[in-house]
């Protein structure tokens, strides 16, 4: 019963997760990246540890073992992602797209609103295998003194047909 019930919500989240698009929401919007999807990113990490979860250990703790790997893989994740503020995943986002655009490595740094200095350090885009010639893929870096080096999720992003890159 534990299992089915277990299997339930895994289930129950993973269609929530589904839910979020990369468009801007059911308003429309700009186009959203990973980094701004951060309750989604979350659910899917709690899935995972649920996944992991289930699977180790002794047949009678597997519903206990789920349950401890979804909340260590959703706080996981959301955490990784909510340290940033609004403003600095945008600020994020914005060397993105400058990357994309120049085709070269950017690098940033600012003062958090905790007071640290933070450093930003985009790659150069590459190419997305599996997603066209006219793809890109990016992957970032950010450093704080509190929180040390943090890899953000990689993104993709593809040329629209009015020249800007849009997340994939």
């Amino acid at each position: 019963m534990k299992m089915k019930l277990l299997c339930a919500a895994l289930a129950g989240a993973m269609v929530l997760a589904s839910c979020e698009t990369t468009s801007g929401g059911y308003g429309g919007g700009p186009p959203r990246t990973q980094l701004s999807q951060c309750t989604r990113n979350a659910l899917i990490g709690a899935g995972v540890g649920a996944l992991v979860g289930a699977t180790q250990g002794p047949r009678e703790n597997r519903a206990e073992n789920a349950a401890l790997g979804a909340a260590v893989g959703g706080l996981g994740t959301y955490g990784v992602c909510r340290w940033l503020t609004a403003r600095e995943q945008q600020r994020v986002e914005n060397a993105y797209y400058q990357s994309l655009n120049s085709g070269q490595a950017v690098n940033d740094s600012w003062q958090s609103d905790q007071g640290g200095t933070r450093s930003l350090s985009v790659s150069q885009p590459v190419s997305a295998p599996g997603y066209g010639a006219e793809c890109r893929r990016i992957s970032a870096t950010v450093s704080d003194p509190q929180y040390g080096n943090q890899q953000l999720p990689p993104e993709t992003f593809c040329r629209g047909p009015n020249g800007t890159w849009v997340p994939a």
